[in-house]
């Protein structure tokens, strides 16, 4: 199980941003991308790899695998990963083999008839949340990793949409698109006094074992301060206060407040949301054991193939997005190896172009029976 690990690198990812939000992330992407290169990769990137997973580069294949499936069994959870290599760059089969059913696909090394197909896979993959595969398929991309991560969940509790005008704040003074909604569930909100600072915590429950935090600290402390301190929180470190115990008195939170009400509850008000973002990998190259493997004139991964190839680009696209009635998010996140040398063709080859009227004829094979014949006299055009 590697799902502490997970949880650090998502931590240790969100703490990088410190001059700017993160906008969404999913380590639960990138980490199976990472562990695979991990155990593919040579030294000295084989060991930056296996420190940015948290594993062994050996363990690193078996746990990347176990980390899609148990994802995919979640509930509301769909995970894919897909691969797919040029016939140039002279895959291992026992690599090859060594991947998931499914997940294998070939690549042309022509941009114009790769990159559509790898774009109808991130939008199938995620209901359509994701439309365009976030690396770019070149002529010399050699192979492609990729996952897909596609999350849904409903309320069990809707909100109602209200209008929310902030008084104070970086939004004060706007109309926003607000919800709100009251339960019982005192302790679905928890406090926590942590190195960021004070941290408040709401758990919003979805029906099918999917739940969703909100988290607000101090005024003024940043995403990169906040969002760890979070999942340091969930994960059970450190003490915490519940509802309950705020409601009778015990300290003061971020954002929360007594007020008078009809029952014991807990009201909650928020706002909808779509977060979409777009990471350049690269910008944390060293965070993700990306460096060595992404320079130098030869390969790196030996044990992939025949053909040196090195990581040229490494992105992910993500988006999350916050209604009345539930949240969704999905994440694509894509490797795409460079051939450090391309092959040479050392045979003669013909090529024949019908770029003027034409003829074809509909043969049956069996029998030699022309089904269909015709004269291609005006040639469709190309949609600009």
């Amino acid at each position: 199980m590697s799902v502490r690990e997970v949880n650090r690198l998502t931590s240790t990812w969100l703490a990088q941003s410190s001059d700017e939000a993160p906008g969404v992330v999913s380590a639960a992407g990138l980490w199976p991308l990472l562990a695979l290169l991990a155990h593919a990769a040579d030294e000295p990137g084989r060991s930056e790899l296996a420190e940015a997973v948290g594993l062994p580069a050996g363990q690193c294949a078996d746990a990347a695998g176990e980390l899609l499936r148990l994802m995919d069994e979640v509930p509301g959870v769909d995970a894919a990963l897909g691969v797919w290599a040029q016939a140039a760059a002279r895959i291992d089969p026992e690599w090859a083999a060594s991947l998931p059913p499914g997940a294998w696909g070939e690549l042309t090394g022509r941009p114009a008839t790769d990159q559509p197909v790898l774009d109808t896979w991130a939008s199938e993959k995620t209901r359509g949340l994701i439309e365009r595969f976030p690396v770019e398929v070149r002529a010399d991309t050699g192979l492609v990793l990729a996952t897909a991560v596609a999350l849904r969940t409903t309320w069990t509790a809707p909100f109602a949409d209200e209008p929310l005008r902030p008084r104070a704040g970086a939004w004060a003074g706007q109309r926003l698109a607000g919800l709100t909604r009251t339960t019982g569930e005192l302790d679905d909100l928890r406090v926590a006094d942590t190195p960021a600072g004070a941290l408040t915590v709401t758990r919003v429950e979805g029906d099918n074992g999917l739940d969703v935090y909100l988290a607000l600290g101090e005024s003024g402390r940043a995403a990169a301060d906040v969002l760890p301190a979070a999942i340091s929180v969930l994960a059970g470190d450190g003490p915490v206060v519940n509802g309950a115990e705020i409601l009778d008195g015990h300290g003061e939170a971020p954002g929360v407040e007594r007020v008078r009400a009809q029952r014991r509850s807990l009201a909650v008000t928020s706002t909808r949301f779509t977060v979409r973002s777009d990471h350049d990998l690269h910008a944390h190259a060293k965070l993700f054991g990306l460096e060595t493997v992404s320079r130098g004139p030869g390969g790196h991964f030996s044990r992939i193939g025949a053909v040196p190839m090195r990581v040229d680009q490494a992105r992910q696209s993500a988006v999350a997005i916050f209604s009345a009635t539930g949240f969704e998010a999905a994440a694509v996140t894509a490797v795409g190896m460079r051939m450090v040398s391309m092959p040479v063709y050392r045979e003669r080859g013909l090529r024949v172009t019908y770029d003027r009227p034409f003829g074809f004829v509909a043969v049956h094979r069996a029998t030699g029976m022309a089904l269909f014949a015709g004269w291609v006299g005006t040639a469709e055009r190309a949609e600009r």
